[in-house]
């Protein structure tokens, strides 16, 4: 079987896709990416990718034509229906330097199915030119269609693409791989269409320092912001750590290589780390507070651990909500986390029960590995 990979250009998007990809590389499948942005980060996990948008700088997308709908997406945070609407309409646009790219890379190596994450557009329109089955990666463990079901937006976003290239309406999803776990799904009825997949944590490698190794002295907390957040300004930060500081626990400030000084001398129980793969730094945590990426939400829920969520943008409301409302943690904004808020993370007994049989119901999930498998039965 043939796998063509296209995703959003950020690591948010990109990371979440690798565990499958190695479960189908380890199956003896051929696995092919092409995508924008990111694209290092797919080669160094030992990966195969095309550069889709070579000369693109996204940060100029984001901050240029994609700006006014960010700002409509965060006034517009509480209504799940206007935020999928908006969410589409920006990543359209993020989509659209690789829409060419993408098609003729499928047409050159004709892929027996090409699997997307939902808001990237090109693997919509490479899958119905070519009439090959298109599956979708969810994200996050929110609703299954937050991003599907709405495929008319995209094509009218990008109705000069799909009209050149001969595609009259984007494709039906064959398949979303699902990594909601049961309990939040709720009582209803799976449909045929919806792949449950276990949630496997890929943040890259790195060189583990030895006191990551050891037992904690005292409890230990995660501070993160992903891997966008923090290149628009540490500030949010300053009130959380200024928290921090007061609570008897050690706290790991995880930003990766961005600079820290607007944060001043650090307290002596706030240890900054650069940049080390989550799944390996939550080991050893009690619990995290963070600003809702999906990766880091899922990798999260994955260590068994209660978090505290601080939103700042596009579907980590979504998320935010979602723990809230499983009673794993709290949404929260920068104000609300004070030291009584940082006691309770750490001392909660119903969110500790929750983060634990969250992380049970989701490792109970068939693997990549079974649904590599089936997806191999499925496409024949």
């Amino acid at each position: 079987m043939r796998i063509l990979i296209t995703t959003s250009p950020g690591l948010g998007h990109i990371l979440p896709t690798i565990s499958f990809a190695h479960a189908a590389r380890a199956a003896g499948h051929d696995v092919l990416y092409a995508t924008g942005g990111s694209v290092n980060a797919i080669s160094e996990a030992g990966l195969q990718v095309v550069d889709a948008s070579p000369d693109t700088d996204y940060a100029q997308i984001f901050m240029g034509a994609g700006a006014k709908l960010r700002e409509q997406m965060q006034a517009a945070q509480d209504d799940v229906q206007r935020t999928m609407e908006l969410g589409l309409k920006l990543f359209a646009k993020v989509s659209e330097p690789t829409l060419d790219s993408v098609v003729r890379v499928a047409e050159k190596w004709q892929p027996d199915v090409i699997v997307h994450t939902p808001l990237q557009a090109a693997g919509q329109l490479a899958a119905g030119k070519l009439g090959v089955p298109l599956v979708s990666v969810q994200l996050a463990m929110g609703p299954d269609r937050m991003f599907t079901g709405h495929e008319q937006i995209t094509r009218d976003e990008l109705r000069e693409y799909f009209d050149r290239h001969g595609v009259a309406s984007v494709p039906n999803t064959a398949a979303l791989l699902s990594v909601t776990p049961p309990s939040v799904r709720g009582t209803g009825e799976v449909p045929d269409t919806v792949w449950p997949m276990r949630y496997v944590p890929y943040n890259g490698g790195s060189v583990v320092p030895e006191w990551l190794l050891d037992k904690p002295e005292r409890r230990r907390v995660l501070i993160t912001l992903g891997t966008v957040v923090p290149h628009f300004g540490l500030g949010m930060l300053e009130p959380v750590v200024a928290a921090a500081s007061k609570v008897d626990a050690e706290f790991v400030l995880a930003l990766g290589n961005v600079d820290l000084s607007a944060l001043g001398e650090l307290p002596e129980n706030v240890r900054a780390v650069g940049y080390l793969p989550l799944g390996v730094l939550l080991s050893s945590c009690d619990a995290a507070i963070h600003h809702g990426g999906a990766g880091t939400t899922m990798t999260i829920v994955d260590a068994g651990i209660p978090q505290i969520v601080v939103p700042q943008g596009a579907d980590q409301f979504l998320n935010a909500d979602t723990v809230q409302e499983n009673g794993v943690g709290q949404r929260a904004t920068v104000g609300d986390v004070d030291v009584a808020l940082i006691e309770r993370l750490l001392g909660d007994a119903d969110w500790r029960a929750n983060a634990l049989r969250m992380r049970d119901e989701l490792r109970a999930m068939p693997s990549p590995v079974e649904v590599v498998e089936r997806l191999a039965g499925f496409v024949g």
